[in-house]
């Protein structure tokens, strides 16, 4: 299979907003489209190099978008194809899976990080997740951690009109809609915000890794002089348990823990 490696576009949104500090408005207006402009020119830029072949360029370019704060799954994703292209099967699948994290259903995304993995040396057993828990991720993963809390809190303002409704009409069918509503809409309140907190927490409390060197030696303890516990290599998914100064713990799917030096790594 080949990986699909056609550039994306960044797909941006914008919003009109009324304010009475028009000048701090228009100055703030200002520094940011010269920065969305400066980012939009350096995206092209690093596009026009993947397109020639000129993939460690393209990496350059793309890794100070990002350094200017601008992680989106397009730039993740791109940077992640121009990683896989210059051989770098580390760092393309640690970037594929930065991109998963901020859209998740995208088939672009899982397709090449499916095909990156399938040149992952390591293949390691993994005990699947409870059939719920499955179900609660997938549920979660839908929609951004944003848009959770939107739905939330429209949902909590109509559960209290549906209130007001049910308490001051003077028809009982009525009051029975407005109170069976209410109910309904609470439960879909607490659940779009449960939702809200686990989406933010899934990105910024995710503790796994992925191997980038072409091979990493798991020791026993956090120094050089530790036992030799396994072998592991370019592009491996791991779990971050703890860190000792330059030591990173480790703990696979199959349950197998150890230590490597945090050169070896990075997290996702």
């Amino acid at each position: 299979m080949h990986i699909h490696s056609k550039t994306r576009l960044i797909k941006r949104s914008y919003s009109k907003s009324l304010a009475p500090h028009l000048v701090s408005l228009m100055m703030f207006g200002f520094l940011s489209f010269n920065c969305m402009g400066q980012n939009d020119s350096l995206f092209g830029l690093a596009n026009r190099y993947y397109q020639h072949n000129e993939f460690s360029l393209a990496i350059k370019a793309y890794l100070q978008i990002i350094e200017k704060g601008n992680q989106t799954p397009e730039v993740l994703y791109n940077l992640g194809n121009a990683y896989f292209k210059n051989g770098n099967l580390g760092f393309a699948i640690l970037y594929f899976e930065k991109a998963k994290m901020l859209s998740p259903h995208d088939d672009d995304i899982n397709q090449n990080l499916a095909i990156a993995n399938a040149r992952v040396v390591d293949k390691i057993d993994v005990i699947p997740d409870f059939f719920i828990k499955r179900w609660a991720r997938h549920l979660v993963s839908l929609l951004q951690s944003n848009t959770w809390a939107i739905i939330s809190m429209i949902s909590f303002v109509v559960m209290l009109a549906l209130f007001l409704m049910f308490f001051f009409s003077g028809t009982m069918f009525v009051k029975r809609i407005g109170l069976y509503s209410a109910v309904g809409l609470l439960f879909v309140s607490i659940l779009t915000y449960w939702c809200s907190v686990e989406r933010k927490k899934f990105i910024t409390d995710n503790h796994t890794a992925i191997i980038i060197e072409p091979s990493a030696t798991i020791k026993s303890s956090p120094d050089t002089d530790g036992n030799n516990v396994f072998v592991l290599h370019e592009g491996t998914k791991v779990m971050l348990i703890d860190s000792i100064e330059n030591w990173k713990e480790i703990k696979l799917t199959d349950g197998n823990k150890g230590w490597l030096e945090s050169k070896s790594i990075r997290a996702i």
